[in-house]
């Protein structure tokens, strides 16, 4: 079969382009230590490449959440705990109220006492964070969460939201206590704003079984406290192993990616060799084939 010359300056070319294409090719995911620049190089390499990204991605914006989460509720636990401690000393005073030795003056003394704790306990579910946003208030950020009304009566001036965020990819865990879980119907601040009123003007008799009553409202009160902080330890508790189950996740995911994309050196070494040997190749044949005419042949 004969070969024109210009077929075979065709074949001649290409087969240079294409080992200089493989040259560089092999050189690149040497010098890149990456085997996929484009999709052509291995299809579904690629594809399983995409998958293990956007996994990858997942995962991060999950830790993210998850730092997020124990910010917001390590924020309120704190506040929480500062509450549960204020009510152990306001137990205390109510209770020395209690006695009935006690006379008018002291009372008045006690009350005085127990009114800078309350306030002090009501700053604090009315807690802000660094720029302003109340924590108790749910979705209602910008609302003091207790405020008093017309009347002078204790309201719960935010909503019921819970806001919830994703932790893995079924999970989803609160990033928010809501005030009217820590004092329904702010039953305690009604009953504690007036028993401070009864005790600046104590009545003859004392205040023996007032201060018994409010002893049992602090009760239910610290229990409604205590009870949240419960919620937002095993809150903390849950993300501390998903985080630790999606580290090992992503240890997997990272790894896995690494060997699809990653190149074999030796191989992409010999590659780029023989790449190299059959263009230098292809060039030597094409200078001397190009070389000849039909002189060539006449003795």
């Amino acid at each position: 079969m004969r070969i024109s010359s210009h077929q075979f300056h065709l074949n001649s070319i290409k087969n240079i382009q294409h080992n200089t294409a493989e040259f560089n090719k092999a050189s690149v995911q040497l010098s890149t230590n990456d085997r996929i620049s484009k999709p052509s190089d291995d299809p579904l390499g690629a594809v399983m490449l995409l998958k293990l990204e956007s996994e990858i991605e997942s995962l991060s914006q999950y830790q993210s959440n998850m730092d997020a989460v124990n910010y917001a509720l390590g924020q309120q636990e704190v506040q929480l705990t500062g509450i549960v401690n204020q009510s152990y000393s306001l137990q205390e005073l109510i209770t020395t109220a209690a006695d009935g030795s006690m006379g008018t003056e002291q009372l008045k003394a006690l009350g005085q006492e127990m009114r800078v704790i309350f306030q002090g306990m009501l700053d604090l579910m009315n807690a802000q964070d660094g720029e302003g946003r109340y924590l108790f208030s749910g979705s209602e950020t910008n609302n003091k969460p207790f405020i008093q009304d017309a009347a002078g009566d204790y309201i719960y001036n935010g909503d019921e939201r819970i806001r919830e965020v994703a932790v893995s990819p079924d999970s989803n865990v609160l990033t928010n206590i809501i005030g009217s879980d820590l004092d329904p119907n702010a039953d305690f601040l009604n009953a504690m704003k007036d028993y401070l009123d009864l005790i600046d003007n104590p009545p003859a008799a004392g205040v023996g079984n007032e201060s018994r009553t409010m002893i049992n409202n602090l009760s239910d009160y610290l229990g409604h406290i205590t009870g949240e902080i419960t919620v937002i330890g095993g809150t903390m508790a849950s993300m501390d192993s998903l985080a630790t189950s999606n580290q090992d996740i992503n240890t997997f995911t990272t790894n896995l990616r690494d060997d699809i994309s990653a190149v074999d050196y030796p191989e992409a070494y010999i590659r780029m060799n023989e790449s190299m040997a059959a263009y230098e190749s292809s060039m030597q044949v094409y200078a001397n084939v190009t070389q000849l005419s039909l002189f060539s042949y006449i003795k």
